[in-house]
Parts: C-alpha cells; sequence; structure tokens
C-alpha cells in the first residue's frame, strides 16, 4: 500500500515539477510580449486620439474616413452611434480602432436613456447585425417603423435613412 502511495506521489510531483519548468519558460515570453504592446499603444488617452478614431462621431457619411466604407454593417452603426445626440453616450462602448462594439454592455445601458436615444442604439444594432427569429430581446425594446415614424425628429429620420442608404449598398 505505501508503494502505491510512493508512486502516486511520485507522479503528483513530475508534474508539479513539470508545471513550475513551463511556468518558469513561458513568463519571460509574456513579459517580453507585453512590454512590446505596451510600446506599440498609443501614448495618447482615448479621449485625445486623433480626429479619424473620433469620426465614429460623425453625423454624415462624408464625416465618415474612407476605410470604415468597406464596412456596411460597421458604416452604418458608426453614423448613428456617433451622432451629436448619442456620441458621448456610446463612446465608452465602441472601439473604432479595432471596429467592435460591446453591443450587450450600449445596449442595458440604453435601457435607462430617453426612448428616442434607445431607439437609436437599436436601430444601429439592427442594421449591424439584424433581427434574428430568436432574439430574446423584450419587445419594449425592439425597433419598429412606427417607433420610427412617430418617435424621431427629423434630422434623426435623416440619419436612419443615411445608414439603411449604406447598409443597402446603394
Amino acid at each position: 500500500m505505501w508503494e502505491q502511495l510512493w508512486d502516486v506521489t511520485r507522479v503528483v510531483l513530475m508534474i508539479i515539477g513539470a508545471l513550475t519548468v513551463w511556468a518558469l519558460i513561458t513568463a519571460p515570453v509574456f513579459v517580453w510580449v507585453m512590454r512590446r504592446m505596451a510600446t506599440h499603444a498609443p501614448s495618447a488617452p482615448p479621449t485625445a486620439v486623433d480626429r479619424t478614431v473620433h469620426a465614429m462621431r460623425a453625423t454624415s457619411w462624408s464625416q465618415v474616413p474612407s476605410w470604415v466604407k468597406h464596412d456596411k454593417e460597421w458604416a452604418a452603426a458608426v453614423v448613428l452611434l456617433g451622432s451629436d445626440q448619442i456620441g458621448d453616450q456610446t463612446m465608452p462602448y465602441v472601439d473604432f480602432p479595432a471596429r467592435q462594439i460591446n453591443w450587450l454592455g450600449l445596449r442595458l445601458a440604453a435601457a435607462d436613456w430617453p426612448a428616442q436615444d434607445r431607439l437609436l442604439v437599436e436601430v444601429a444594432y439592427d442594421l449591424a447585425y439584424g433581427q434574428v427569429e430568436d432574439d430574446d430581446t423584450p419587445a419594449h425594446l425592439r425597433v419598429t417603423v412606427a417607433d420610427l415614424a412617430t418617435r424621431l425628429s427629423a434630422t434623426e429620420l435623416d440619419l436612419v435613412h443615411e445608414a439603411v442608404t449604406l447598409r443597402s449598398g446603394r
């Protein structure tokens, strides 16, 4: 019995030793990679990034950099989320250089916003990803044509129209 226990202990000690050696080898590599990434990261805080990053605040297609035009879904979302009306509220949820939007966080935050602001977020989401049949979005957060016609101002409707036009590729 003691012999079997010793065999198990030896195997456990060998595994622990192997993991320790692996950690000692990979730790310097990890530190080197993190330092390289830090030296290539922008030194300015996100609020001071150049105007192309802030093009997310564009209120018309002509104000968005040309490279954004290659991704219709992204462009439609950027035009709406970057509008003067909600741009300050949406900025924390948009990673413009990486072309990523934290939709979950943004939609949860927008639930407490005024209806017309929330509607712009939902239209941007819908244009970017479309509604799926198994979408579990509560009915009061879904966007309808009636919502667009009755809740948005002329300026907001123009933004939605421009985003729809971009999404359709026209």
